[in-house]
């Protein structure tokens, strides 16, 4: 049976660009029973608005609905999977994972070594499991990282497509033998998971960098104004604007040279994580 347990719908929020994750959540399971999949974690960031609606279409469809959130610890991410009840967000990790489990659920690192500084790197051994691949680190070199420290480590392996877009699910799935979110926790803890892992291409982030920016457009013009010279503000929307109506492949060009400097950055880091003392 296959699961997907990192995913993201229209109820994830960023900050400079407040649309992040863009299905619905009932569009999400939808899809996820149309690919295969036997269940789904919702993991938006802090907040639980997706689980009563995915829940009620996850009964129509027939796969097992697992409730998440990816909370924002003072160190990093943590995704609070399986819990039955909300969990509080903005705490120390600690007392996060304390809190994870007191609802019912376990504690998953995700891209403990995600180059935004978004993972709770070495902390993880900490958590109940840990994410080795993720499908949006597209820098190769956080989830190279997370096999390298966690690979042979006793503690308990996942994997995430870390989806916001419908066509990201089921990217990276947890294979294992579970019929309610009780086995599916236990499966993972006792280390019973098997995976399938793939990369998001770059056509597909550009294709939902273009959603986000599209949906979000007067918000993000607002900041640009408040945050810019005017100069600047006036090249950003220009910017905007062609970015939202041509193809990927002026993009796609610009996103190779940026994704390459970010490897040559990831690499260099992972470098002097592998020589500073544990």
């Amino acid at each position: 049976m296959k699961f997907e347990i990192h995913c993201h719908s229209c109820y994830s929020r960023g900050s400079k660009i407040p649309t992040e994750g863009i299905p619905r959540p009932g569009d999400i399971v939808r899809h996820a029973k149309s690919i295969g999949l036997s269940g789904i974690a919702i993991t938006d960031h802090g907040t639980i608005k997706s689980w009563k609606p995915a829940s009620d279409e996850a009964k129509r469809q027939g796969i097992m609905f697992i409730p998440a959130v990816e909370l924002q610890t003072r160190e990093g991410h943590l995704i609070a999977l399986g819990i039955n009840e909300p969990v509080e967000n903005l705490l120390g990790f600690a007392e996060s994972v304390e809190k994870i489990r007191d609802a019912g659920g376990i504690a998953v690192a995700p891209h403990p070594f995600d180059i935004r500084g978004e993972g709770v790197r070495m902390l993880a051994k900490e958590a109940d499991a840990v994410e080795i691949f993720n499908s949006l680190n597209l820098d190769l070199v956080a989830n190279r990282m997370a096999l390298s420290k966690f690979g042979k480590s006793p503690i308990p392996k996942v994997v995430g497509s870390d989806a916001h877009t419908l066509k990201m699910i089921g990217r990276s799935v947890n294979i294992m033998e579970a019929n309610d979110i009780d086995s599916v926790l236990k499966a993972i803890v006792k280390g019973r998971v098997t995976w399938e892992t793939g990369y998001i291409s770059l056509d597909e982030v550009i294709d939902w960098a273009r959603e986000r920016l599209g949906a979000s457009k007067e918000e993000v013009m607002a900041y640009a104004r408040s945050n810019y010279s005017a100069p600047k503000a006036w090249l950003y929307r220009k910017m905007l604007k062609k970015f939202l109506v041509t193809g990927n492949a002026p993009w796609r060009a610009l996103a190779g040279i940026s994704l390459a400097a970010v490897i040559g950055y990831g690499t260099a880091t992972a470098f002097f994580d592998s020589v500073r003392p544990v």
